[in-house]
């Protein structure tokens, strides 16, 4: 469940802070522009959360362009053309994909689902349409999936970030698109992290009809109470008064370390350092919940006149155990006079059987190729047409947006569109 109770206050006080900080925003442009979108993921189910991840995004991008061109907000100062315009839709699509987030943990897992990620009369977008029994099951015999089934909305909000740093970073897309929602989004995962630190509630009551309760209640609350009770009585909702001592210090771990995300210079519009005269850099932290635990990474972004790049290190912990990770991948790389590819390649060790309470760990990798081959090329209007084939082979493990857990070898089909 995402609450949106609060989002007002949150969107005035971005209204100040991107007024100011407009300013200072890089002018950054490019004249041809990708537009991605997956057709078919692997698992063959609408839709993973990558393929709504993707799919979404590119949508949010051409529509911010149109509007943007809408002669009625030509000629207008940027906090009305850009800030209030794109304020207004994130309200709409930030909840959506969080939404999408959750619920695509349930399609892989079998369970139909309905997803409403427009807000309620509780100011609250919700997954329904479960039964208990149904979740119970997944409770008790793949803890794993259950405490992701949690974290997933949250999960897809930090994966989009990703994907919105790096376009913003790489100058594939610009600032006066993208970053009010970045702004937004980012402000909003924190801030949900952090409830806790507050002691607040989602102050929802559980639904008498169990097919019109949200799947999961509190995210945040919901999956610490699972993960150090997985056997108690089956409940949906969570509070801060149920959880015990030992699960309230692990709600202020989980707050505290959450703060990381704001140590990102996209949050003051800055695109990137000059390193030297041919490459730019710049850098973030981040925060994050798994089926096991928490994380915290550093992320790095290179680029150059014909490379795009990005690293990252990233520390897990489950109980009380760290484990390491790494990873990096580049950005539409020429290979051919009308071939190009995506490539990345990650690596960590992880708690066995993804345990919270697993002192001993497993090596995983896993790669994750897309080529691109041009079907058509112009010079007006639509400047290339794509057509993209991808594939992901991991060994056991968690890796954002990947529905499975296991090892694995998926593939996806998908198509571009530059403009």
């Amino acid at each position: 469940m995402i609450k949106k109770r609060s989002y007002i206050t949150l969107l005035l006080f971005c209204v100040l802070v991107v007024n100011a900080a407009s300013q200072n925003r890089s002018k950054d442009s490019l004249a041809v522009k990708e537009y991605s979108f997956l057709l078919i993921d692997s698992p063959a189910k609408l839709f993973t959360m990558r393929q709504a991840n993707e799919n979404c995004l590119s949508l949010y991008r051409l529509s911010m362009r149109q509007l943007n061109n809408i002669v009625i907000f030509k000629n207008k100062p940027i906090y009305l053309s850009n800030l209030l315009l794109q304020s207004a839709a994130s309200l709409i699509f930030i909840p959506l994909t969080h939404e999408e987030g959750h619920r695509s943990i349930l399609t892989y897992k079998g369970i139909g689902s309905v997803s409403q990620p427009f807000i309620n009369k509780d100011g609250a977008a919700y997954v329904t349409g479960v039964k208990d029994i149904d979740l119970k099951t997944l409770r008790d015999t793949d803890l794993p999936n259950y405490i992701r089934l949690h974290t997933a909305g949250l999960e897809s909000d930090y994966a989009m970030l990703l994907r919105e740093s790096s376009q913003m970073n790489w100058r594939q897309e610009s600032v006066s698109i993208l970053w009010t929602e970045y702004f937004i989004r980012k402000v909003s995962l924190v801030t949900y992290y952090a409830m806790g630190l507050l002691k607040i509630d989602a102050g929802i009551k559980e639904e008498n009809d169990e097919l019109k309760r949200d799947i999961v209640g509190h995210d945040v609350y919901g999956a610490i109470r699972h993960l150090h009770r997985p056997n108690m009585e089956f409940k949906r909702y969570t509070d801060y008064n149920d959880l015990t001592n030992k699960e309230k210090r692990f709600i202020k771990r989980v707050g505290w370390r959450s703060l990381l995300n704001l140590v990102d210079p996209l949050l003051l519009g800055k695109t990137g350092f000059k390193l030297n005269s041919k490459c730019n850099g710049n850098f973030a932290l981040g925060y994050g919940m798994v089926p096991f635990g928490d994380y915290i990474d550093e992320h790095f972004w290179l680029t150059t006149k014909s490379v795009n790049a990005h690293f990252y290190l990233r520390q897990y912990e489950n109980k009380n155990t760290w484990f390491p990770a790494l990873g990096a991948d580049l950005y539409n790389i020429s290979v051919a006079q009308n071939i190009a590819i995506d490539a990345a390649l990650h690596g960590w060790i992880q708690p066995k059987a993804l345990a919270f309470a697993e002192n001993s760990g497993k090596l995983g990798t896993a790669i994750d190729l897309t080529g691109k081959y041009r079907v058509y090329s112009g010079t007006k209007g639509v400047k290339r047409l794509s057509l993209n084939l991808g594939m992901t082979a991991k060994t056991e493990g968690f890796l954002p947006e990947e529905m499975n857990l296991k090892r694995y070898i998926g593939f996806r089909i998908g198509a571009s569109i530059w403009l």
